[in-house]
């Protein structure tokens, strides 16, 4: 008996210590222990709680996800957006010249580019059966216009307006620019279109044309000296329609310049 209580002491002691390795080894070898899961978790993410091993799962994840996402933002979405942005101005840039090359390589106006009012025989441009004017000009008054019979040679007018102002600008002499003067004859039968384009030193260039029926004539187109002032000015002051109509049958005096010959046509 006291042998066994000698022997107690150290028994105790024995089963003390291996109580305490007992309880020192539990937390590393118990299933349910969740401590060091979270640990790994906490490192990796979203990805840690997929894996059930804890560690190994983040580990690969992370820099699978890293380099992957920097190539791909890198040189796909910066370099060729810069490489296409640079073709398109280039482009544009060369249309842009094209189209100012060709406006300025554009040829100039027909026959007489250094004019823009109707000075100069080359202002005029002859056609078949006609002549035009090629160069700008500014009108003065309306047309003048006559309706007349062939049979009694007699003229009336629905606006004697216009034909005061003809008969003003010639009467004046210093005007420049156009003035249009236009008979009809028995209700289009015939006609006689004269026009005139003022230089403002008693001179015009003109253009006339007489047609009746299928036929007509166009008188030498050229520079013409006008009537004299006081011409016009008696012409004004009458009263008389038919006066009037037959003063500006007389325009032009004598041929000073010519740009084309007379020459007759059929219509």
């Amino acid at each position: 008996m006291r042998r066994m209580l000698d022997l107690h002491p150290f028994t105790a002691r024995l089963a003390l210590l291996a109580l305490v390795a007992a309880l020192n080894a539990c937390p590393a070898q118990e299933p349910g222990d969740s401590g060091p899961g979270t640990t790994s978790g906490t490192g990796t993410g979203a990805t840690g709680t997929t894996d059930s091993t804890g560690n190994s799962g983040g580990t690969t994840s992370e820099p699978t996800t890293g380099p992957t996402t920097g190539t791909t933002t890198g040189p796909t979405s910066a370099a060729p957006t810069t490489a296409a942005s640079t073709t398109d101005v280039s482009t544009t840039d060369a249309s842009t010249t094209d189209v100012s090359g060709s406006t300025t390589d554009e040829p100039p106006p027909a026959l007489c580019p250094d004019h823009t009012a109707t000075d100069a025989c080359c202002c005029f441009e002859e056609f078949a059966n006609g002549v035009g004017k090629v160069c700008g000009t500014q009108s003065l008054c309306p047309e003048a216009v006559f309706d007349c019979s062939e049979i009694d040679a007699t003229c009336t007018t629905k606006d004697e307006a216009p034909i005061d102002c003809v008969l003003t600008a010639l009467a004046d002499g210093t005007m420049v620019g156009a003035l249009q003067v236009q008979y009809y004859i028995d209700g289009g039968y015939g006609q006689r279109r004269i026009e005139l384009f003022l230089q403002g030193d008693g001179t015009a260039y003109a253009i006339e044309k007489q047609e009746l029926d299928l036929s007509g004539y166009f008188r030498p187109t050229g520079r013409y000296i006008l009537q004299a002032q006081e011409y016009f000015t008696t012409c004004l002051a009458s009263d008389d329609v038919q006066a009037k109509s037959n003063c500006l049958e007389d325009i032009t005096g004598a041929l000073s310049e010519v740009c084309f010959d007379g020459f007759n046509y059929n219509t």
